[in-house]
């Protein structure tokens, strides 16, 4: 997610008051959700190992290339997946509901559930000013779960960050290619993107 504009952790309690105890549990996230409990509460919310992490509004500097990537994704994926934009997943931690800005998933219906891991092939995050929270405890959640491929873009840096072969909470496999270089997905070798051209188009 883009810029964390607060951190309500284990003991704190936001405006208005949290009717159950901290730190949450997904179905009391998922309850407080359902009632409405959010709603006037500006920017988004997740729910991360049991903390609220409320997001700033996006600005265009991270709205604008979250547009351009996915696009391409959904371009690229030759109708093989579904590209989710900001919604929830599950994790096994029953802790958390992280909602990453870009999902490769299975297709398949989640009309009752959210994409669980074995569901996920691809998650990417864009950041703007959130780079220790996606590259911290945002990439040990996704390494804990077994998520196969994450990618982190830090958009001010040009740079994006290649995470592979979850073990624990790491990956053990990670690179930062050079902006002239191409990369794919695993789960889509043929779905090419050259990175050179991703930042060019969204300085246009």
């Amino acid at each position: 997610m883009t810029t964390i504009h607060s951190i309500v952790g284990v003991g704190e309690v936001p405006e208005p008051s949290l009717p159950v105890t901290l730190p949450l549990t997904v179905k009391q996230f998922a309850d407080l959700v359902d009632r409405g409990h959010f709603e006037k509460q500006p920017g988004q919310i997740e729910l991360i190992n049991g903390r609220i992490v409320r997001m700033n509004p996006q600005g265009p500097q991270h709205a604008s290339p979250l547009d351009i990537l996915a696009e391409w994704c959904v371009e690229r994926s030759a109708r093989r997946f579904w590209i989710r934009i900001e919604k929830p997943i599950e994790t096994p931690s029953h802790s958390s509901t992280p909602e990453p800005d870009i999902a490769w998933v299975r297709r398949q219906s989640y009309a009752h559930r959210h994409p669980q891991p074995e569901d996920i092939s691809l998650l990417i995050e864009a950041s703007v000013s959130s780079h220790a929270f996606d590259l911290g405890e945002k990439r040990e959640l996704y390494a804990s779960a077994s998520i196969p491929e994450y990618w982190q873009i830090d958009v001010p840096q040009h740079e994006i960050r290649v995470h592979r072969d979850p073990s624990g909470t790491l990956y053990r496999d990670v690179s930062t290619p050079g902006e002239e270089a191409t990369i794919s997905p695993i789960c889509l070798p043929s779905a090419m993107l050259r990175i050179s051209d991703w930042f060019e188009s969204k300085t246009q």
